[in-house]
């Protein structure tokens, strides 16, 4: 059932790349304000430690580093739109509305920004909509939801890898040994 929805999903996006509907938009929105652009925007940063690393005595000049992460908001925007379909599969656009706007306040801007040091008034509202009929299901989706982004970042963090070490090695450098 993975694969089929795998196959399917990747079709969909690629048939669809260049467009975005409403629904996708919202979806789009809320992944950009909920803390996951920001997530990916870290994992594209340390990809590029890792790299470092295994590159190190190839002496790689920074501008060619430079060069390999100027791509980052495009891949970033890609990974996002990929996602949007995961949440698609699992909620309507009125709850990814909602969820929006819960994650536009204050309150969950400070919990996303300080990883959990919110005021008591804060938590009093996140803890309201995690006990809503949608934190619910928010809940009740988690291990499904969790299973499709991980194969869809599962995908997008080997081909990225894989994409910029080829670009390096093509440009003569050599990962050590």
């Amino acid at each position: 059932m993975r694969s089929l929805f795998l196959t399917l999903f990747l079709a969909f996006c690629f048939s669809v790349h260049a467009q975005v509907d409403a629904y996708q938009q919202d979806i789009i929105n809320y992944l950009n304000i909920n803390g996951t652009h920001q997530q990916y925007s870290n994992a594209y940063d340390e990809m590029f430690v890792v790299l470092k690393k295994q590159f190190a005595t190839a002496n790689v000049p920074e501008s060619k580093w430079e060069e390999l992460k100027k791509n980052k908001e495009e891949s970033l925007e890609e990974i996002i739109k990929f996602l949007s379909f995961a949440y698609r599969k699992h909620f309507t656009q009125d709850e990814i509305n909602t969820m929006y706007k819960v994650y536009s306040s204050d309150a969950a801007q400070e919990m996303i920004a300080n990883q959990g040091t919110i005021t008591k008034n804060d938590n009093k509202e996140i803890i309201a909509f995690f006990e809503s009929d949608l934190g619910k299901k928010i809940e009740s989706k988690r291990a499904e939801l969790s299973e499709d982004i991980a194969e869809i970042s599962g995908h997008w963090s080997r081909d990225l890898f894989a994409a910029t070490m080829s670009n390096l090695i093509k440009s003569g450098y050599s990962p050590q040994r």
